[in-house]
């Protein structure tokens, strides 16, 4: 997936968050931190600290299993980010 992809991935997500009542506000802000982060590391032109890869990678796979029970759309868009950054490098 490159990095049109991913970000298109990304707003899939947003909408079928968007759709949903019961996503507490706590979860969809960590939701737009993990976007935000992820834009910012897919524009960047130089390759992001471990440190910095792994926060987001950590981020995104937290998000995904608090989804799992509740939200199975989300979840599986979430893991398919995951995938995706991980064949990025990230």
């Amino acid at each position: 997936m490159d990095k049109e992809q991913l970000k298109q991935t990304i707003q899939t997500l947003n909408q079928e968050l968007d759709s949903e009542t019961a996503v507490d506000p706590e979860t969809r802000e960590l939701l737009s931190v993990l976007d935000e982060d992820i834009h910012r590391l897919i524009a960047e032109p130089t390759q992001p600290s471990t440190t910095e890869t792994e926060g987001i990678m950590e981020k995104a796979e937290t998000l995904a299993a608090k989804f799992a029970a509740e939200h199975p759309t989300a979840e599986a868009l979430l893991r398919e980010i995951v995938a995706s950054l991980a064949k990025m490098g990230v």
